[in-house]
């Protein structure tokens, strides 16, 4: 299984995308990997220290993504300069526009530097699956989450996560593109307030990467918080197993339950 299957010139959404609002609708991890994963593989060659790698990817959501419309990703080049290139990033379903991001890649080069590492690791913890999905499959079938510290429902906690299956089937997962997939989850991980009662939709979503992950294990350091107004915010601190990668944040549109 993966996320998603390539038909044509087109890509098709398997039920495995479906969110956990509407299951009509995409979850906004998967499209916005697809988006983050054009501009990290964008111009051949541009791989290995002295290419470039990306450095900000920020993701605006216009309308929800249909699990069955027909996907096109669109990638154009802004400014190529020597040090920094900037992206634009355009995800259409049935030809129109759902997804915008803004990406920036910077120049890679090696530095002498070391990380320390996180102080836990999943190896040693339990599966933990999202409780407020109302269907199967979906998303939360399609990832794998390992609870570290805290308790769900509140923050701070942290989580460990990695996708189960391929973002495309029979094509590898750019290591931007797995963390892309998770860090659209970050709410989920650490609601702002009562999922039984609350929803919390965000319409965008914005990650800083100070590095590239690796291919393995992501962990979340997970703040939310809600305000009496109806907005919220979700933010994390990123690492793999070697150290820190950088940070993720939403913007939330939180509701009572109907």
């Amino acid at each position: 299984m993966s996320f998603y299957l390539r038909d044509g010139e087109h890509l098709r959404a398997t039920p495995l995308t479906r969110g956990p609002w509407d299951p009509a609708h995409q979850h906004g991890g998967p499209p916005c990997a697809l988006l983050a994963g054009a501009v990290a593989r964008w111009g051949e060659g541009a791989t290995g220290p002295e290419g470039f790698a990306v450095a900000r990817f920020a993701a605006e959501y216009a309308r929800p993504v249909p699990v069955d419309a027909h996907l096109e990703v669109r990638v154009e080049p802004d400014r190529l300069g020597g040090q920094v290139q900037r992206f634009d990033a355009t995800l259409l379903a049935d030809g129109r526009e759902a997804i915008r991001a803004r990406v920036l890649r910077v120049r890679r080069a090696p530095l002498p530097v070391t990380a320390e590492p996180p102080p836990d690791a999943p190896h040693t913890l339990s599966d933990f699956s999202f409780p407020f999905f109302a269907w199967e499959p979906a998303y939360h079938t399609a990832v794998q989450l390992r609870l570290a510290s805290g308790t769900w429902g509140r923050t701070p906690v942290v989580f460990w996560g990695r996708p189960r299956v391929a973002l495309v089937d029979g094509e590898p997962t750019h290591p931007v593109e797995r963390l892309v997939l998770l860090a659209d989850a970050q709410s989920g991980m650490g609601p702002p307030l009562d999922v039984r009662r609350h929803t919390f939709v965000n319409p965008d979503l914005t990650v800083l990467l100070g590095r590239e992950p690796d291919d393995g294990w992501l962990r979340f350091e997970v703040r939310s918080f809600a305000g009496p107004d109806g907005a919220g915010l979700a933010e994390s601190a990123l690492m793999d197993a070697q150290g820190p990668v950088g940070r993720a944040a939403q913007t939330l549109v939180v509701a009572r339950r109907p």
